[in-house]
């Protein structure tokens, strides 16, 4: 039986949430400050942890933040009544939590979602995937140029990231790259400039994923590979954007402008991997070869292995599920369905545009789902990218 801890000092949400488990298989416990969290977490195993953000001795992030270090396989999620901006964007960059629920929330709605989220760390954490990883040798050596990158990110230091990064030819060709993909507003010129536009989280995952390019480089002119996985990932990110923009009428969820970028990390993972073990000689593979990878030998490996290393970088949920399932986009475990549909819609769509053909087809029921055409959709996507 899993166990879930609630912490609040409010006692009326305590009891409320309990009743909401009642007839439910979890076990509930208790507490009303996160010092007596910690507490009853160092002497009863617990699963999954529920806490307020705004509490007396120990407030909710100072909580999470020490749950996330000490226990770092316990799930935790924000149940909060406050929306301040600071508070929050902390605890979405250092990503101390896997969800954020506004109070009030919806019983049948939260229940669902930690239903879900126990399925997801099921999946992330069997031991079939870290076989997998270690049978293909998979790894994600960060450069250690990219390692102080990062660091300064979770320092907050924009402005001596913002030095580093003007200092590196390579990161700052890519983020100029992938933020003048966007649709909206007006473009930055500079490295400058685009940081703050994008902001410390989405800088973060930005990152991660410009430091594995940088660190397959030497592999890729080796081998002369023509650079398409970069290609369908940039082009993937600018479909997206252009989704949100033309048809939502929003910008991606918060520190998920990059999701796009991400979402096949694990095929180009794989894909060095095997280059490194003189298994594929990426010189000689086309866009089809790659699709025949990603939809076929490697479908389920790629998805699954991507994820985990999002999840070892300390990347957002939602970027964490839409790695997971940007193949499978009508799962039932999904969460972020929205930003789920989106990436899945886009990859499939910038491998059509690189090959010319229709090698990977969208989930027929996905344009019902987000009440678009198919046809309007393709007329203006193609309109937009000539």
């Amino acid at each position: 039986m899993k166990k879930i801890l609630v912490v609040d000092d409010e006692v009326q949400i305590l009891k409320a949430l309990s009743r909401m488990f009642l007839e439910t298989d979890y076990e509930i416990l208790t507490a009303e400050n996160g010092q007596e969290a910690l507490e009853l977490i160092e002497t009863t195993p617990v699963d999954m942890i529920i806490s307020d953000m705004r509490m007396p001795v120990l407030d909710g992030y100072q909580l999470l933040s020490i749950v996330k270090e000490k226990y770092p396989g316990i799930i935790r999620i924000i149940l909060s009544g406050y929306t301040e901006e600071k508070p929050m964007f902390r605890a979405l960059l250092h990503n101390i939590a896997t969800l954020y629920v506004f109070k009030p929330w919806n019983n049948s709605v939260l229940l669902e979602s930690i239903n879900k989220l126990f399925a997801n760390s099921t999946e992330l954490h069997s031991t079939d995937l870290s076989d997998i990883i270690r049978d293909l040798g998979c790894t994600s050596c960060i450069p250690e140029n990219c390692e102080k990158m990062i660091s300064l990110v979770e320092a907050e230091d924009m402005d001596q990231l913002i030095a580093e990064m003007e200092n590196d030819p390579d990161i700052s060709s890519l983020l100029h790259q992938v933020t003048s993909s966007a649709v909206y507003g007006v473009m930055p010129n500079t490295v400058k400039q685009a940081a703050i536009y994008i902001g410390l989280p989405n800088l973060k995952c930005f990152l991660h994923w410009a430091c594995i390019i940088s660190a397959t480089k030497q592999t890729r002119e080796i081998a002369g590979e023509s650079e398409l996985l970069w290609k369908h990932a940039y082009l993937t990110n600018r479909i997206m954007l252009f989704f949100y923009e033309a048809f939502l009428h929003k910008q991606p969820p918060d520190s998920a402008m990059f999701a796009g970028l991400l979402h096949n990390i694990g095929l180009i993972i794989i894909a060095d991997a095997l280059q490194k073990k003189g298994l594929i000689d990426q010189r000689s593979l086309t866009a089809n070869d790659y699709i025949r990878m990603e939809n076929g030998e490697y479908e389920k490996e790629h998805q699954d292995i991507g994820a985990y290393f999002l999840d070892q970088w300390d990347i957002p949920f939602q970027m964490y599920e839409a790695a997971l399932n940007h193949h499978k986009p009508m799962q039932s475990s999904i969460i972020f369905k929205e930003l789920v549909y989106a990436v899945h819609l886009a990859q499939a769509y910038a491998w059509r545009v690189l090959e010319g053909t229709e090698q990977l087809p969208v989930a027929p029921e996905l344009y019902d789902e987000l009440g678009i055409s198919q046809e309007d959709f393709e007329k203006r996507l193609f309109r937009y990218l000539k």
